[in-house]
């Protein structure tokens, strides 16, 4: 029975190993010298160790032998042909009734193909971790160009706006007035005037009232001069106002001044030009009755700006109506830092808000 015992150790694919009570190998499967072609006992199976990883096997079987703890360490063995391959070593004591090491039982199993397999795994997680940053650079990088490009586009079109302002007011302008004295000397030089001519004298100057309200709005909306010269409540209360009487809508304005906040005119236009042109939406699409506007000081640490309505709404996950225009929205609030958001759903109304951090070191500064 013995010997049927040790042929099923050596028909293992293991290693199988004994040793003494001070870590002599006094026992090696034949495996051993199959890969090794070495005996291996007491302690010469370490000439098979890699270099390398001897000084740590040697310390961990040297650790179990004083400690009595189990053995479990990996690491290349040298082979026949001189090649090395990854191995597994585990040994575990055995005691007497008063718990005094008497034995040693091990094995050694070969490892190599999974520790390929680990290492083929590692430097694929690399490659791919190296690819992701890569990636991740890239679209960082895409993302900065796009920014900017979006901050120029817009500042292109503030100029082209301002441009054609300033076209309007100059020479509609010049038109408009000179259209008014020629009206009003044509009426002195007709005096005394029939109802009819009266009557269309009249109409044409009131014609001209209107061209000149229109050319008005228009150049605010292009340019708005309130904002500049008033600053940022007084020129969204003006939108606000002259929202209400051109559409007839309710809306609700909550404006906290933040005057005392350093906030950029780059900001504080795209503020206003976020408003305007959420009431736009309002009164194209939204089928709203109430409105509400709202600019808020969360501290010194942002402004936040919300147009709230109380009309269809939008499945804003889904649909794409005036997604143009929203996008837009995004981009510019983005471009300046701040960060865009859109809530709604169908007959629940919407909700466009933006909200821009102030620069802390600056509203410091501007409170001492």
């Amino acid at each position: 029975m013995k010997r049927h015992g040790w042929s099923a150790l050596n028909l293992n694919p293991h290693v199988a190993w004994t040793a003494g009570k001070d870590g002599q190998v006094d026992y090696l499967s034949d495996r051993w010298r199959e890969w090794t072609g070495k005996r291996g006992l007491g302690e010469s199976w370490a000439d098979s160790v890699h270099p390398d990883d001897l000084p740590q096997v040697l310390e961990s079987w040297r650790r179990a032998v004083l400690t009595g703890e189990p053995n479990d360490v990996e690491h290349r063995l040298c082979m026949r042909s001189g090649s090395y391959r990854w191995m597994r070593s585990r040994a575990m004591s055995q005691r007497d009734s008063a718990g005094a090491i008497t034995r040693w039982y091990g094995a050694t199993e070969d490892i190599d193909e999974r520790k390929r397999a680990e290492d083929a795994l590692r430097s694929s997680e690399a490659a791919l971790l190296a690819l992701t940053l890569s990636l991740n650079q890239q679209i960082k990088c895409r993302t900065d160009e796009l920014t900017e490009l979006n901050r120029h586009l817009q500042s292109a079109r503030e100029e082209e706006r301002n441009r054609l302002a300033g076209t309007l007011h100059d020479d509609l302008g010049a038109l408009f007035t000179a259209a008014k004295f020629d009206v009003a000397r044509l009426k002195s030089a007709l005096a005394p005037l029939s109802p009819e001519v009266s009557a269309r004298i009249g109409h044409f100057s009131d014609l001209l009232d209107k061209s000149i309200d229109s050319k008005r709005h228009m150049i605010e909306d292009l340019r708005p001069s309130a904002l500049s010269s008033l600053g940022l409540v007084p020129a969204l209360t003006i939108l606000i106002n002259d929202f209400t009487r051109s559409h007839g809508i309710q809306v609700q304005a909550e404006l906290e001044d933040p005057s005392e906040l350093p906030i950029k005119p780059a900001v504080q236009l795209t503020i206003y030009r976020l408003a305007q042109e959420a009431l736009e939406n309002v009164a194209a699409y939204a089928q709203a009755g109430n409105v509400r506007v709202r600019l808020s000081c969360e501290g010194h640490g942002q402004v936040q700006i919300s147009v709230k309505d109380d009309g269809i709404g939008f499945d804003a996950s889904s649909e794409r109506i005036a997604m143009l225009g929203l996008l837009g929205m995004h981009y510019r609030v983005e471009a300046e830092g701040g960060c865009f958001e859109v809530k709604s759903s169908h007959q629940c109304g919407t909700t466009l808000s933006a909200c821009f951090p102030v620069d802390e070191l600056s509203a410091t500064l501007a409170l001492n």
